[in-house]
């Protein structure tokens, strides 16, 4: 997290048992409010948080761990604990004890955003793509689009923050600088899949590859590659490419503003269109 580190007052914790072993991890930030309340975030310089644990943890352990921090925020004189939960598909094991901590500790949801999320390998029922995503691939096969995976996101940012501005008068989260940085960190975890034809690209993503998920973040067309289905071409291509990997999920990411109490139904129905159905990402506001 240091290619930002310049934005946040960090206050990451470190939760060690009676034998000095690590046994848990809080990447966290502190905020002091014009007020002088001093909150500490469940580090906002991330999509989720909360604890890091290992398959070994309890639910009697991680009660202690939320009654460690509040007694350790206590004392720091913090009146606030803001705490992002990790959504249930990035789990590698059943982990929602936090969840209960927090419901039991009388912590409250503050946001709640929908994701979509694909999954990859159910043996149970088997949801296909809508029949205007499935004409979406068509199209850009007609129109002799290819796909290319490729280490740098240099072709895709104008069309990004073309986008972007047009939109929403915003610009990304990631520079450009930094999006490259990272790839460059992350070589077998952060990849750039391109829509490309005539030596132009007309679309694209970057992917974020966990273990048993990848997380698409700026999947972005220009005016063109929208009209021709490029994109879908590109959601296509990733999720043969991943079920045959043998990967669990693909979370296309939350279609919501405003802390989830926007839905962006446009939005989220193209999502959908590719066989996604919701996760929740929680965030939860604990008085000190």
């Amino acid at each position: 997290m240091d290619y930002h580190s310049n934005r946040f007052t960090d206050h990451s914790l470190l939760f060690f048992d009676s034998k000095n072993h690590l046994i848990s991890i809080l990447p966290a930030n502190e905020v002091e409010n014009t007020d002088g309340t001093r909150w500490l975030y469940s580090h906002q310089g991330l999509t989720y948080g909360g604890f890091i644990l290992n398959t070994k943890a309890t639910m009697t352990m991680v009660l202690e761990l939320f009654e460690q921090t509040i007694s350790y925020l206590k004392d720091k004189n913090f009146s606030v604990f803001y705490y992002k939960q990790i959504p249930t598909c990035y789990h590698l094991y059943p982990s929602e004890e936090d969840e209960y901590a927090l419901w039991k500790l009388g912590a409250q949801i503050e946001v709640c955003n929908i994701s979509s999320t694909i999954s990859l390998n159910s043996n149970y029922y088997n949801i296909p793509f809508e029949n205007r995503r499935q004409r979406g691939i068509k199209k850009a096969l007609k129109h002799n689009y290819t796909i290319e995976e490729i280490d740098t996101p240099d072709e895709l940012w104008p069309i990004i923050e073309s986008n972007l501005q047009e939109r929403y008068q915003v610009k990304p989260v990631h520079s450009l600088s930094e999006i490259k940085l990272l790839m460059k960190r992350f070589p077998s975890e952060i990849k750039c899949f391109l829509a490309r034809k005539d030596n132009k690209t007309e679309a694209g993503v970057i992917a974020y590859v966990t273990k048993n998920l990848v997380h698409i973040q700026y999947p972005h067309s220009s005016h063109t590659g929208k009209k021709e289905g490029a994109l879908d071409l590109v959601y296509n291509y990733i999720i043969k490419k991943y079920t045959l990997l043998g990967f669990q999920y693909i979370d296309i990411g939350i279609s919501n503003e405003d802390g989830g109490k926007y839905l962006n139904e446009n939005l989220i129905a193209q999502k959908e269109g590719f066989g996604a159905r919701g996760i929740a990402y929680k965030q939860w506001k604990l008085i000190i």
